[in-house]
């Protein structure tokens, strides 16, 4: 089935619940916990619903489970992003929203972030020593005693290419936030009018509108043709969120960025956007050890690089449930967004402006169909004079 691509901006109108993989009946029975922004698969099914329920209207059927297998199999959720503008205004690139990376640090006393740039270890990690490349990882060091403080969850556009610029930013007080708030539900029995324990729950609401401004998805997304509704449901309850057209120019990367590489970076810093799914956990695929190295090459260049540090959290995993199959999806481990990942090209020579074109929100790993993988470049300069 021939696809086109779209440019879309799912804007939710009254928060939205993204359930995740823990069950109702944990440690607090009866209550949903949710993500704090959807997983693009979660994205995705909202748009293979979207775009079903008008071609269900357009052909006047109404689509079983094998149906909407087969007649959305083709489309395919590419880049997203995050967006929050103010009320009233239209879309535009200065909307996009990103996740704080992880080499970004906010210390007690600081005007500004402090850039944890990683450099050659002096002494052995406390795991196992049985991967001499991973050994030979380079690590992030404080350049003092300053206490670390909590990290924001959002940058702007311009904190953000500030950053994969080579530039400071300053550590303000006021961050971009989504704020949360339990919703619970209730059955009423109607013959005794009474409550029905077994209706009785309550889960997690993220809003999206604040007297500041509101929040959305942007999404990329390869659809077969018909129209589409103006109005998508999104999240485990299906709360309503309105469909607007977003320009193209969100999806491009920062002038910033460019021209910080067009000055020459010695270093790659990769910033994943999305969760990322590697067939090896944390290691980017592509990059195997080589005389106690990781070496290879990565999607979307043709070129050798050397991996000299992974600043990479605590796996996150991806769950969700398959609406045409009415049964839970596979789990998988995946890197988190803010992941950072530092590279020398083999050949010595700099990283270029096309370098950074070819990956400005390109995809790594699997599940890229998906909405996964995204990441987006930074320069770095290797600290080689001192550990």
């Amino acid at each position: 089935m021939t696809t086109a691509t779209t440019h879309l901006a799912l804007v939710p109108r009254d928060g939205f619940f993204a359930k995740d993989g823990r069950g109702w009946h944990t440690s607090a029975s009866g209550r949903g916990h949710g993500l704090d922004w959807p997983w693009p698969s979660t994205v995705l099914g909202a748009l293979r619903s979207l775009w079903g329920r008008g071609e269900e209207a357009r052909s006047n059927t109404t689509f079983g489970p094998e149906d909407w297998r087969s007649r959305t199999q083709s489309i395919r959720l590419e880049r997203t992003l995050v967006l929050r503008r103010k009320h009233g205004a239209t879309w535009r690139a200065e909307d996009a929203t990103w996740p704080v990376p992880l080499d970004a640090l906010w210390l007690d006393g600081r005007s500004e972030v402090h850039r944890a740039d990683p450099v050659k270890p002096t002494a052995p990690t406390l795991g196992r020593d049985d991967d001499e490349a991973r050994e030979a990882l380079w690590r992030p060091v404080l350049d003092n005693a300053s206490k670390p403080i909590a990290s924001p969850r959002w940058w702007s556009r311009e904190e953000f290419t500030s950053w994969l610029a080579g530039k400071s930013v300053s550590s303000r007080d006021e961050a971009r936030t989504t704020t949360r708030r339990l919703q619970v539900h209730v059955g009423i029995r109607p013959e005794e009018l009474t409550s029905d324990d077994g209706v009785l729950f309550s889960h997690d609401v993220v809003e999206t509108l604040d007297p500041g401004g509101e929040w959305a998805l942007g999404v990329e997304v390869a659809l077969p043709a018909g129209g589409l509704s103006n109005v998508a449901t999104l999240g485990s309850d299906s709360r309503l969120a309105r469909v607007e057209p977003l320009p193209t120019t969100l999806f491009e990367p920062p002038v910033r960025v460019l021209e910080a590489f067009r000055s020459s970076s010695p270093g790659l810093r990769l910033v994943a956007v999305s969760p990322v799914c590697f067939e090896k956990g944390w290691l980017p695929d592509g990059l195997v050890k080589t005389n106690g190295e990781y070496r290879g090459q990565l999607a979307g260049l043709d070129l050798e690089v050397i991996l000299h540090a992974a600043l990479v959290p605590r796996a996150i995993h991806v769950s969700g449930w398959d609406m045409a199959k009415g049964e839970p999806k596979p789990t998988s481990r995946m890197v988190p967004p803010g992941a950072v990942y530092f590279f020398e090209r083999a050949d010595g020579t700099p990283f270029s402006e096309a370098d950074a074109q070819a990956l400005w929100l390109g995809a790594l790993g699997t599940r890229t169909d998906e909405g996964f993988g995204r990441v987006v470049p930074g320069v770095w300069c290797p600290a080689r004079n001192k550990p």
